[in-house]
């Protein structure tokens, strides 16, 4: 679904830098040859399998599957999302703490200016996760994720504005189509007959003015982290994701002090060992499998490509809607994701095709240089 694979807000979002730097934040990676130029006579250990060509594919598209799910098997069993999270987030915030206590890494590392991006960068990728579950709360798992999935389109447009890039044709084709799929999505009564009574539609727009909060904060975490990265070459992965478990974990204690103290609604003993508690607890505890095939995933796949096969959470959310839930989706709202989807495959696609072509002009240039150096060499023999 989502925009986040949870870790998602952080890890995904640190790797879906992906289209903002994946479109913003990718080094200089390429795709590999469509068609394998390895000759049949090669040894069979030089050869790439089927199933290794396409392992990220298969890692993305479970990932996707498994977190989808989770979160709305979650939300079937009628269990606060946020309070499911808390012994997940315990357990591995402990855990990523003993990793950099383990390898002496500092907690936070850098100039002032570093600090306070890392802060910036936790902080956004917290409150991402932690708004994206409130809004599940008050509308569809579909319609969130379709209008936290926008995120890609606002990273492009707002590297545009602050690295003052010049705009493309992907991007002024994409934004209009995202626009016209939130407006789909959202549906609002001044544009759409609505059924509903005014207490529902309070809160349905609670939770899509969630969802859109969402993609912000989860475009200004791309975009914090790319700088981050560009800055500093000294800060560690696992060092910025404990930093966001444990700015995750602080919100979701403060969630359950509000929930005890002001909503008298907090965590019980009867909740807690309740079968209902006990199974959402092992299945965000399961979501940590996702963490790692997504990292599997954005290891062995173009970047782009990857963000382009996570866009299937969109898919497989309407899909659990539609099958398990008596609530339909409308063909707005359809249609709306389905333009969300392909203002995606846009932009990535471009993404792709750009780098490919750079990919062969930088080889063109090289071979130029090599045969110019061997015709040198040959001159002066």
């Amino acid at each position: 679904m989502s925009l986040m694979k949870e870790d998602v807000l952080c890890e995904k979002q640190y790797e879906d830098s992906s289209l903002s730097a994946k479109i913003p934040n990718e080094p200089s990676i390429f795709l590999p040859p469509a068609i394998s130029t390895l000759s049949i006579n090669d040894p069979p250990v030089d050869k790439i399998s089927f199933s290794r060509q396409f392992s990220g594919v298969f890692y993305t598209l479970i990932s996707s599957l498994l977190f989808t799910c989770a979160t709305f098997f979650i939300k079937q069993l009628g269990i606060d999302l946020l309070d499911a999270l808390l012994l997940r987030f315990i357990l591995q915030t402990l855990g990523t703490f003993s990793y950099v206590r383990y390898k002496h890494y500092p907690v936070f590392l850098g100039n002032p200016t570093q600090i306070l991006l890392q802060l910036l960068c936790c902080a956004t990728g917290a409150m991402g996760l932690f708004l994206f579950f409130i809004a599940v709360r008050y509308v569809e798992l579909s319609d969130v994720t379709t209008l936290s999935y926008t995120r890609v389109v606002w990273t492009v447009v707002f590297s545009m504005i602050l690295y003052r890039e010049r705009p493309t044709w992907s991007t002024l084709t994409a934004l209009p189509l995202t626009l016209l799929g939130v407006v789909c999505v959202a549906q609002p009564t001044f544009l759409f007959a609505s059924k509903m009574v005014s207490s529902d539609s309070k809160y349905r727009f609670l939770g899509l003015a969630l969802s859109i909060t969402t993609a912000f904060t989860s475009t200004t975490n791309v975009l914090t982290y790319k700088q981050l990265v560009c800055t500093s070459n000294d800060i560690k992965p696992s060092v910025l994701n404990f930093q966001y478990c444990f700015t995750t974990l602080i919100l979701l204690f403060i969630n359950q002090i509000y929930k005890k103290y002001i909503l008298y609604t907090g965590l019980t003993w009867s909740i807690l060992l309740s079968w209902r508690f006990i199974l959402t607890s092992v299945i965000s505890l399961a979501i940590i499998l996702v963490n790692i095939l997504t990292q599997k995933a954005i290891k062995r796949e173009h970047p782009a490509v990857y963000s382009l096969l996570t866009s299937a959470d969109i898919i497989f959310a309407l899909m659990l809607q539609n099958i398990f839930t008596p609530k339909r989706s409308n063909s707005f709202a359809l249609l709306g994701s389905a333009l969300v989807i392909i203002s995606v495959l846009i932009i990535g696609l471009t993404k792709i095709i750009n780098e490919r072509s750079s990919h062969k002009r930088s080889e063109l240039i090289n071979t130029k240089v090599t045969v110019k150096d061997f015709e040198d060499k040959t001159e002066k023999c």
